[in-house]
């Protein structure tokens, strides 16, 4: 009695490997796009989200809390460049810096290579009063991408109130020109 081998052909398994690799060169730039779409979204998310974190930390704290762009993860520093990271910290003595003896709440990395953030003119820094609000002006953070020429705008209101919005034409092209 024999029994019939089962298995796959040498030449089976090199024309399924093949298949394989012509679907992978296929689908390797639509996946590339994808990621660089889902990173750029989430810079403006990340926005946001402290943001909205800020306002949060100001009201169950009852305390100014700052948030600024930051190097050192610790210190405030001046500009409306946020692209090298930016802090979340208390306030109270209304120097503009992170209260001494008093732990940063929150910091942020620095963007993305290809990515960059800036501020509205007159705000480089954004506070959060105990009852939520964020006097002066309204705040735009202009969060801008090489790679598609394109960017979003997160709008801090006088009332604290944080949304995501279509970018200003002149602020995103102020954006692009100064990614390296």
């Amino acid at each position: 009695m024999h029994r019939k081998a089962s298995g796959f052909t040498l030449i089976e398994l090199m024309l399924t490997l093949g298949v394989a690799a012509i679907l992978a060169m296929i689908g390797a730039p639509a996946l590339g796009s994808l990621l660089a779409r889902t990173r750029e979204a989430s810079a403006e998310a990340r926005v946001a989200g402290t943001l909205r974190h800020a306002r949060t930390a100001a009201v169950m704290d009852n305390t100014r809390i700052i948030v600024c762009p930051s190097a050192d993860g610790r210190h405030c520093r001046a500009g409306y460049d946020w692209q090298h990271g930016w802090i979340v910290a208390p306030d109270a003595d209304h120097d503009g810096q992170p209260d001494a003896g008093r732990q940063v709440i929150a910091a942020l990395p620095a963007m993305p290579r290809g990515s960059r953030i800036i501020t509205s003119s007159g705000r480089r820094h954004i506070i959060f009063h105990p009852d939520g609000n964020s006097a002066g002006s309204n705040a735009r953070f202009t969060i801008c991408h090489a790679r598609d020429r394109d960017g979003k705008s997160v709008v801090v209101s006088n009332s604290g109130r944080v949304r995501v919005a279509a970018p200003d034409p002149a602020r995103l092209h102020r954006c692009l020109a100064g990614i390296p």
